[in-house]
């Protein structure tokens, strides 16, 4: 695409060149009409004088009052003498049968013939076309000479006009191109006209955004880094204790030990690739019509097996409401927190999962009558890599952020509440009715 300052410029000066010429042409137009009423007027004038003038011959007469530049030829035709008068020194007209105005080849011009008679004469005034067209381009000329001055002073108003106009879009450029690659601050909107002020707005909400984003993967990076540091250092340190072994007991030992160890990292690595998915433009992927009830009902049937370990019930209460969302990510997240459940509660133990309708939101709910969570840690369990203390329980702290952030993309929000029997915990996820 070409520039816009250039664009501007020829679309405007073609427009005044182009009204310039529809004026010249209407000024042309009109002064050859009002030139040919004239005109007209005064060849039928001279040819009803010369019907009037009586017995007096046309050849004494002197004709007056005509401009020389209008080239006006008279010639008197006498049918009954058969003599022929011209005002000049010429070949004669054809001889008109039609009296008033002719429009008649002479000469190999065109000209224009007023006819009348008187008696037996047959008088014909005549006019080169070729001199009103002469006489209303020399008018039109002399009217158009002001605007044909005007229109390179207009020209060069117009360049600085649409300069001035693009001077803003100029100066937020340069602006732009100074900045360094990690200055992520707004643009200035003062000064800028109300056209520019929008893209520089959205300019603005894109830098935000991808000022968001980098610092999630600057975030990302760096707990990364420091949480897979004592993973793969323990994994190390029991692979060089599985090749100083001395009895295969030891060795297996070492490699059971090894076989955990990578497990581990496996489990944190996956945990924080889910994370990073999650992080940038998720709100962006398309939503479907996901059943609730279907989805309690999936994690029920998943994760029994693991809950019958430790002899812990689950139930999913039967629920026709549906949410619009990602249903895969729906799922990991209601995953995540029975998951959750099933590690902190005790043997024996029951875990609900329900569903209701609260005016206009719908509560999703993971409940547990397991140990709980103290009021001063329900603040920040759902911080990466925060793990409360004291619980004995292996994790690395990812599964609650990740349900925290599934839950954002669904414009919901979580809340840590007392679980059953007075006890435990209940995890409660608000999604608008119409989400």
């Amino acid at each position: 695409m070409g520039s816009i300052r250039r664009k501007l410029l020829f679309t405007l000066i073609f427009t005044e060149l182009l009204a310039g010429i529809v004026a010249a042409w209407a000024s042309f137009y009109t002064a050859q009409s009002q030139f040919d009423q004239f005109l007209d007027s005064e060849l039928k004038q001279m040819a009803t004088a010369l019907a009037k003038r009586g017995n007096i011959p046309p050849s004494s007469l002197t004709l007056v009052g005509s401009n020389p530049e209008h080239r006006i030829l008279v010639q008197v035709y006498e049918s009954g003498s058969n003599s022929l008068f011209l005002s000049a020194k010429t070949s004669p007209f054809p001889i008109l049968e039609r009296e008033g105005f002719s429009d008649i080849q002479y000469e190999g011009a065109a000209w224009r013939v007023f006819t009348t008679t008187a008696g037996s004469e047959i008088i014909e005034v005549g006019q080169p076309e070729s001199v009103r067209v002469s006489l209303a381009a020399s008018a039109s000329l002399e009217i158009l000479q002001p605007l044909l001055i005007l229109l390179p002073l207009t020209a060069i108003i117009v360049w600085l006009i649409v300069g001035q106009g693009l001077a803003p879009l100029d100066r937020t450029a340069r602006s732009v191109a100074s900045r360094s690659p990690e200055s992520l601050k707004p643009i200035s909107t003062e000064g800028l006209p109300a056209e520019l002020r929008g893209l520089v707005n959205a300019i603005n909400s894109l830098m935000e955004r991808l000022s968001a984003s980098l610092e999630s993967q600057r975030r990302f990076a760096s707990d990364a880094a420091h949480e897979l540091r004592t993973p793969l250092t323990a994994i190390k340190l029991q692979a060089q204790l599985a090749k100083r072994a001395k009895t295969p007991e030891a060795l297996a030992k070492n490699l059971s030990r090894l076989d955990e160890g990578i497990s581990r990292a496996t489990h944190l690595i996956e945990q924080l690739l889910t994370i990073a998915r999650l992080d940038p433009d998720s709100a962006r992927r398309p939503f479907e019509r996901v059943s609730i009830g279907e989805l309690l009902s999936t994690v029920q049937h998943d994760l029994e097996p693991i809950a019958g370990e430790k002899s812990i019930t689950i139930t999913a209460a039967p629920s026709d409401l549906t949410i619009r969302g990602m249903k895969d990510a729906l799922l990991m997240m209601v995953t995540n927190l029975t998951d959750n459940a099933i590690k902190y509660t005790q043997e024996g133990g029951r875990i609900e999962l329900t569903a209701l309708q609260d005016g206009s939101r719908i509560l999703v709910r993971v409940s547990d009558n397991g140990p709980g969570i103290p009021e001063k840690d329900r603040a920040r369990v759902f911080e990466r890599f925060y793990r409360a203390l004291g619980t004995h329980v292996s994790g690395n702290g990812l599964g609650l952020a990740i349900v925290q952030r599934i839950a954002e993309i669904h414009h919901g929000h979580i809340d840590v509440k007392d679980g059953l029997d007075g006890r435990g915990t209940t995890m409660e996820i608000s999604f608008p009715s119409d989400s």
